[in-house]
């Protein structure tokens, strides 16, 4: 049976975590013997890993947290026993490393790039070995680090796998080192389940009184990439030219207080809603009208795929990847990065269905929505038959 290992930090809710569950069950459903090993467990998404998959976790579950932020000798003193828990996860997760290196594989991979790869190049015993490029490294990786990663594991990975073209460009012109080892396969979308999730219950959210537009927003709630606090004053610009509209943002994240605390600030709470997390956000893109992708940055956009799939019109700011799934004016509508271009477009949306109508049915891409062309180049790269689609 054809075997890979795929190594994540974390499982929590995102982007690249439901792409990565997705193209795992796919594997599965071709019959490879998938091993999913996670640094630390107990993440949110778990309980979506296909039951046909080996889920290790090499530390049961986070700590040392508490400790770091804690502050002063008193702060540093209470959460020692935090510490001590830390040491005990970093113990068994070397514990359980071990076995691995008895075991043999097809492929192994690290399907987050800023993941240390040590495990998967020095541990795990792999005919091929890759990792994955889900970002444009030009916004995603300000300080260097995850640069600076990747070129130290060149020498000892076969293939980068990047998400999109702007992806592999971008690897390619920080990490010198990864030319000629660089692919681009696209994320498998799997749209007819996204289809028949949209079906599987209501959505989570009352549609407006007559004439009033929903907007829906999917997201990591992190400022730096998805410009959470620039939404909001977009939000209250809307507000101010008298549009009628609900904003819907669905998603959790470190910065939730932060975007909260805007919204109160502007006065926009009556417009702008914050669902949290959902387990299966499709009926939400089933029942709004325009679905925003305001990033700062990303590498190919899960959120405009899924849109997409569903027939809805969406905006998006001009991030890297963007122009690989939007044609401006065809299937979606590309703005600048710049607030007053962002409010331009989504009024230009709210007031004009004859537009949106058009959106909506322009297409997608082939090349992205054939996940059967994008899993037979999976395949024949962990089985080292990359020439083949050369």
């Amino acid at each position: 049976m054809k075997s890979v290992l795929f190594h994540y930090p974390i499982l929590n809710v995102g982007g690249a975590e439901k792409s990565s569950m997705r193209m795992i069950h796919a594997l599965c459903d071709r019959g490879w013997d998938v091993t999913l090993v996670l640094t630390t467990g107990g993440g949110a998404m778990e309980p979506e890993v296909d039951p046909r998959v080996k889920l290790v976790r090499l530390r049961p579950r986070a700590l040392g947290l508490r400790f770091a932020k804690a502050r002063g000798l008193g702060g540093k003193l209470l959460t020692l026993p935090d510490l001590m828990g830390y040491g005990a996860m970093r113990l068994i997760g070397a514990l359980r490393m071990l076995p691995f290196r008895f075991r043999r594989y097809d492929a192994a991979a690290v399907l987050l790039m800023g993941t240390p790869s040590d495990f998967v190049r020095k541990t795990v015993r792999a005919r091929t070995r890759a990792i994955w490029i889900r970002n444009d490294l030009s916004g995603a990786d300000p300080t260097g680090r995850v640069a600076r990663v990747l070129r130290n594991a060149a020498s000892r990975i076969d293939h980068f796998i990047c998400v999109s073209e702007v992806s592999r460009k971008s690897l390619v012109q920080v990490v010198p080192e990864a030319e000629g080892k660089d692919v681009v396969v696209y994320n498998i979308l799997d749209a007819a389940k996204m289809r028949s999730q949209a079906e599987l219950e209501p959505a989570p959210f009352n549609q407006g009184p007559e004439g009033a537009v929903t907007i829906l927003s999917v997201c990591r709630l992190n400022d730096r990439a998805k410009a959470l606090l620039r939404m909001a004053r977009v939000c209250a610009a809307l507000k101010g030219k008298g549009h009628r509209f609900h904003w819907y943002i669905a998603g959790e994240g470190s910065d939730r207080a932060g975007l909260e605390a805007e919204i109160d600030a502007l006065g926009i709470g009556d417009c702008m809603t914050l669902l949290g997390s959902l387990k299966n956000p499709f009926p939400a893109y089933r029942a709004a009208d325009i679905v925003a992708m305001l990033s700062n940055y990303e590498g190919l956009c899960g959120v405009v795929n899924e849109a997409r799939v569903l027939e809805k019109p969406i905006i998006a700011t001009r991030v890297s990847g963007i122009d690989e799934q939007l044609t401006d004016g065809v299937n979606g509508l590309v703005v600048e990065q710049d607030e007053e271009a962002i409010v331009a477009g989504l009024s230009q949306l709210i007031t004009d269905k004859a537009l949106c109508e058009k959106l909506a049915m322009g297409g997608y891409p082939v090349a992205l929505l054939d996940d059967i062309k994008k899993l037979d180049r999976l395949e024949s790269l962990f089985l080292g038959n990359r020439s083949q689609h050369e």
